[in-house]
C-alpha cells in the first residue's frame, strides 16, 4: 500500500459515510476492516466526524447525517480540485448542478457537492490541512485472491 500526501487534480482523494448513528457505523466498519477511529471534531460540535485509520494513517471517515441530507446512510466520494468555487461554476457550465455551494470545513479544506447531468452526486475537495486519504492502494501492490 502507498502513503499519500495529496493527489493530482481530478483524482478521487477521500470517502466518508453520513450515518444516523455514526458510533454504530464505526463499530461495524472497525470490526469489518480493522479500522480504528478518532473523532477530530471540536468538543462543542453538534455532530461527529470519526476518522478511520489503518496502520495509523487516515483512510476514510464516518460522520453524522447532516440536516437536509437523505434519511438513509450514504457514502460520499471526493475528487481533488484546485478550487472548489471554480469547479462548481464549471459543473453548471457543463450542464450539471451545484447541490451545496462551496464552503470551508474548518481549516481542513473547502468542499462543494455537485451533480452530473443525470443527477449523480459527488463532492469536490480543495485541500488545506486535510490532504485526503493517507493510505491507498497503488498499482503493483494489488494482489489477486483466488
Amino acid at each position: 500500500m502507498g502513503e499519500r500526501d495529496g493527489y493530482p487534480v481530478g483524482v478521487p482523494c477521500w470517502i466518508d459515510t453520513s450515518q444516523p448513528d455514526p458510533d454504530a457505523a464505526a463499530s461495524f466498519y472497525g470490526r469489518l476492516f480493522g479500522w480504528e477511529f478518532e473523532d477530530r471534531m471540536p468538543a462543542d460540535s453538534p455532530g461527529r466526524y470519526l476518522i478511520a485509520q489503518l496502520h495509523g494513517l487516515d483512510v476514510a471517515a464516518v460522520g453524522s447525517r447532516q440536516d437536509g441530507a437523505p434519511p438513509t446512510p450514504v457514502w460520499n466520494m471526493y475528487v481533488w480540485v484546485d478550487r472548489a468555487d471554480g469547479t462548481a461554476a464549471k459543473a453548471t457550465e457543463a450542464g450539471g448542478s451545484v447541490l451545496t455551494e462551496p464552503f470551508d470545513v474548518l481549516d481542513a479544506g473547502r468542499i462543494a457537492v455537485l451533480a452530473d447531468r443525470e443527477g449523480a452526486a459527488f463532492c469536490v475537495w480543495e485541500a488545506k490541512g486535510h490532504k485526503g486519504a493517507q493510505l491507498v492502494n497503488e498499482p503493483g501492490t494489488w494482489t489477486r485472491s483466488e
